[in-house]
């Protein structure tokens, strides 16, 4: 079921990666998971044709009446495709196979790239957090879903080789800023399957730590057998197992980005007027009235 209008704008965020085994869906599915219990309204878009995000959340691929595949070639609305899930503030768009064909369907759209862009405005003041789960690549899909963010969020495993391909996807982020998407922004670096005691910063030393500093979340998610086993029963590992350590990453880099979030938004929030005096005349409070609407 669709959620009321809340009057404000979700904050979109593509988890993206070039390459597979990063734990990119895995975050995709436990993030979004966290957030909802949270209490904040998510909606999770998958955005792999492998569908995995789908299945990661319970859902059966086969017989679906419609997935990301139908509303982006405008057969169905993306209202029209949205499953509810397991926890009360999670609603996901599926995916499957078909998504592959989208390119081709939307070859001649002079707005192909930013197609999904208008179909995430649809419903974007009803939630408080887009998830977008992109494959692992940078396809014509990966590059509609960068192009429909305000934020990446890139997982990497952690270990020091993997920032090798980084350079990559930075350097098609900003292309993809400058021709579609210019409010879009690195949310941050996220390691992934870290071993016992270790963490970003101590995987990252000299010129690298110094080129992406700012961009390195301080919560890291380590191995954890038990994310593998909760997407084989169709759950986050934050509702199969909350007690997991997997689980606890999750949960503790959740609050971290809401707290930025927060954070943003009373920075940026303008100053509210003062009130007029209780024994104000009219004229007064019209005056202020004027300035409130200004």
């Amino acid at each position: 079921m669709p959620y009321p209008n809340k009057g404000t704008m979700a904050h979109v965020i593509c988890i993206v990666s070039q390459k597979g085994g990063t734990g990119k869906t895995t975050s995709s599915v436990n993030i979004a998971g966290a957030l909802a219990l949270f209490e904040k309204r998510t909606l999770l878009i998958d955005c792999d044709p492998l569908g995995n995000a789908t299945t990661g959340l319970g859902i059966e691929k086969d017989g679906l009446p419609g997935t990301l595949f139908h509303a982006l070639t405008g057969r169905f609305t993306i209202q029209d495709v949205t499953l509810t899930t397991q926890l009360e503030f999670l609603n996901i768009v599926p995916a499957r196979f078909e998504l592959l064909e989208s390119e081709q369907k939307l070859m001649f759209l002079p707005n192909r790239n930013t197609r999904l862009r208008s179909v995430i405005g649809a419903v974007r003041s009803q939630y408080d957090y887009v998830i977008i789960d992109s494959p692992p690549s940078l396809n014509f899909l990966a590059i509609s879903a960068i192009a429909s963010a305000d934020w990446l969020l890139v997982p990497m495993q952690c270990q020091l080789f993997t920032l090798e391909g980084l350079g990559q996807l930075l350097a098609i982020a900003r292309e993809i800023k400058t021709r579609h998407n210019p409010d879009l922004r690195i949310g941050g670096i996220l390691f992934t399957m870290c071993e016992k005691h270790r963490n970003g910063a101590a995987v990252c030393t000299g010129k690298v730590l110094d080129n992406f500093t700012d961009n390195i979340f301080q919560s890291t998610i380590p191995w954890d057998r038990r994310l593998r086993e909760s997407s084989d029963y169709g759950k986050p590992l934050v509702l199969h197992d909350i007690t997991a350590k997997g689980a606890d990453a999750y949960l503790k880099l959740t609050l971290e980005l809401i707290r930025f979030f927060e954070n943003r938004e009373s920075a940026i929030q303008p100053p509210k007027p003062e009130a007029p005096p209780v024994n104000s005349s009219p004229k007064n409070v019209s005056e202020n009235t004027g300035a409130l609407s200004a």
